[in-house]
């Protein structure tokens, strides 16, 4: 259930100057000066009124050591209310109607809601928080339970104020080899947030990696708190509330300083928006004796307090305007260490290494030569790599699409031939290699609908919500003709800003853009160039990279002898590869040659890649897979060669 913050601030501003009585009486402060409108800070010792209320944005604020910030919703909260009471209790005292009829219900159809973990005894749980500096009053706040073995039991709620994920943890340390956590059995798992139906949406979020450092910064006194569900590698809690995150104008991260805490890090700033995210830095404190220093926030509390967590929180530093970077802090770029997609041709990988984040890669060729079976294999490499793909098809049907990508997955060994009603052959997939498949990558490829419109502006707002929401970072448009720039200005420059705003998207959110360009009409055996893509020069020209595909012709073989050993080299392939541009590398016109398998729509250059098994293909084979045409012929030639030569030398 999200509430309406317009709603919100009419009902505080009907209340008025009520608001701030309100908060005086709820807190028990005795020293308000209502004239002035202040008082000293209840949450710490002092001697001065710092205490102050703001009547236009209809809260207090400590202008003391604390800094807190406290509206009405803060004070219902503080007293024992989720926000959805709170809410409910604000608009009962402005009389003003608002529908909480969602309060308390299960909205999740076959969804397996967990059952509440009966408490009566939570000693092992308090003696083991108390270790770590977390009072009983902020655990029975947050309902944290013990279960019938001692562990420690995190109960996540929805904004209904449903329960909705249970959580254990173990009450001690934990053993070499031992769980560290896991969630409830015969019960879903929807990636929520731990605490956020107690989370007023008007003030700064404070997102911390695990529940025991969002437990820490309550106890410190910053209440608007929550925990990431699943560890930091997993950032579905993203997707699972991205409305409700949406709403917060200022958001902070405070993941562990190791290298999954950054990591998360970095990749939570730009997908929750870096004009509004801040981090923080938690510093590398010796621990005591034992040789370790601090790394999260509880470890912070437990070295150096309650005081320290609140500064670090208040502290944290706001993310850089992404436009701009001081030269200074900027380090060198070694293509080693930058991510990206790979093909999984070895011949094309060893010359590009990958399609780097951030890039936009043209591919080419001519009609027939393969583009979208070489750009469907690049999509099935990702998705097995756990890189989420999106695809515009704009002259495949999504069903059609789907089949080509299953093809591939499949591979030789589960593909089988057929006779169709009318007698034709034609090759076939079984329905549970097929079901495996959709099982595996599912949630992670996602297709642009045959019913939605091919507009430049929807087919980025399409790439932009699925970047955001499901985390692809691999996005291909097949093809630029399909695009609908949607301009009354002439056709080349609009091209020009087409291809600008790919590379801008590309940048932003960091993934690979592939867009499939059509050639001008060219001569058969006439390699793709530079000035060969139909359209305006700048495609190629503000493009990162230029790929261009054509098949090797029969003509060719024939007359082979009138070619370069290098060029003939490359005839015995059924497509060659050109790289026609490359901006990363500083290089062009570099060939290479592929075979094509067509059953299995696979791109192969030798027998693993033929016979290459993506990770939903559990089965073992006692067999070898026979060797396909191409590489039985050029096994022969081989043997043949040596014959020859063996001959040439008895001789």
């Amino acid at each position: 259930m999200q509430i309406d913050r317009e709603a919100i601030l009419q009902a505080k501003e009907k209340l008025g100057d009520r608001n701030a009585q309100i908060i005086v009486e709820e807190l028990g402060i005795t020293d308000f000066d209502e004239k002035n409108m202040k008082c000293c800070c209840p949450f710490h010792q002092e001697d001065h009124a710092s205490f102050i209320y703001n009547k236009k944005a209809f809260n207090f604020r400590c202008f003391g050591s604390c800094g807190r910030s406290y509206d009405i919703l803060d004070v219902f909260m503080y007293k024992g209310a989720t926000y959805a009471e709170a809410c409910k209790k604000l608009f009962e005292l402005a009389e003003m109607p608002y529908s909480f009829g969602e309060l308390g219900v299960k909205t999740k159809r076959h969804y397996r809601y967990p059952h509440e973990v009966p408490c009566t005894d939570k000693s092992k749980v308090y003696a083991y928080f108390e270790q770590r500096k977390i009072s009983r009053e902020t655990l029975d706040a947050l309902d944290v339970r013990q279960d019938s073995e001692g562990n420690a039991v995190f109960n996540y709620y929805d904004t209904n104020d449903v329960l909705t994920m249970v959580k254990y943890k173990p009450s001690h340390k934990v053993q070499h080899g031992q769980a560290k956590c896991w969630c409830q059995q015969n019960s879903d798992t929807a990636p929520l947030l731990f605490n956020m139906n107690r989370i007023n949406v008007n003030s700064p979020l404070l997102i911390c990696e695990g529940e025991p450092d969002c437990l820490s910064a309550i106890e410190a006194g910053f209440k608007n708190a929550v925990s990431v569900p699943l560890g930091s590698s997993n950032l579905h809690w993203i997707d699972e509330n991205l409305e409700w995150l949406d709403q917060f104008e200022s958001i902070i991260i405070c993941a562990d300083n190791d290298d999954a805490g950054v990591k998360m890090q970095k990749e939570c700033v730009p997908r929750l928006g870096s004009w509004r995210t801040k981090v923080v830095d938690i510093p590398a404190i010796p621990i005591g004796n034992t040789g370790r220093v601090t790394k999260d926030l509880n470890e912070i509390l437990y070295v150096c307090g309650k005081d320290k967590v609140l500064e670090l929180i208040l502290d944290a530093k706001d993310s850089p305007v992404p436009s701009v970077a001081d030269l200074s802090d900027v380090e060198p770029t070694e293509y080693e260490d930058v991510d990206g997609v790979t093909t999984g041709l070895k011949a094309i990988d060893d010359e590009l290494m990958r399609l780097f984040f951030g890039t936009l890669t043209i591919v080419s060729g001519q009609p027939g030569s393969g583009k979208s079976s070489l750009l469907t294999q690049l999509a099935c490499n990702s998705l097995d790599n756990d890189i989420g793909t999106w695809l515009f098809s704009g002259e495949l049907p999504n069903g059609v699409e789907k089949s080509w990508f299953n093809y591939i997955f499949a591979g030789p060994r589960n593909i089988t031939d057929a006779i169709s009603r009318r007698g034709n052959p034609y090759k076939k997939i079984s329905t549970t290699t097929l079901a495996e498949i959709n099982k595996t990558y599912k949630g992670r490829w996602h297709i642009y609908r045959d019913d939605y419109d091919n507009t430049l502006d929807k087919l980025i707002a399409s790439m932009t919500d699925t970047v955001r929401k499901y985390g692809a970072r691999c996005l291909i448009l097949d093809n630029f003709m399909c695009i609908d720039t949607e301009t009354s200005e002439e056709e080349l420059r609009s091209q020009t800003d087409t291809i600008k705003k790919l590379i801008e998207f590309a940048k932003k959110y960091q993934v690979a853009v592939i867009l499939v360009c059509h050639p001008r009409k060219m001569d058969a055996g006439t390699n793709v160039g530079i000035y060969d893509i139909a359209g305006t020069s700048n495609i190629v020209n503000l493009a990162h990279r230029t790929i261009g595909l054509r098949r090797v012709t029969d003509a060719e073989r024939e007359n082979a002898a009138k070619y370069s050993e290098k060029r003939r080299q490359l005839l015995k392939y059924d497509v060659i590869v050109t790289i026609v541009k490359d901006r990363m590398f500083g290089r062009q016109n570099i060939d290479v040659g592929l075979y094509y398998d067509p059953a299995s729509r696979r791109f192969f250059g030798d027998m693993d890649e033929y016979d290459r098994r993506f990770s939903w293909d559990k089965k073992e084979y006692k067999e070898p897979l026979p060797l396909p045409p191409q590489l039985l012929a050029e096994e022969r030639a081989s043997e043949d060669e040596a014959f020859g030569a063996v001959n040439d030398r008895e001789g």
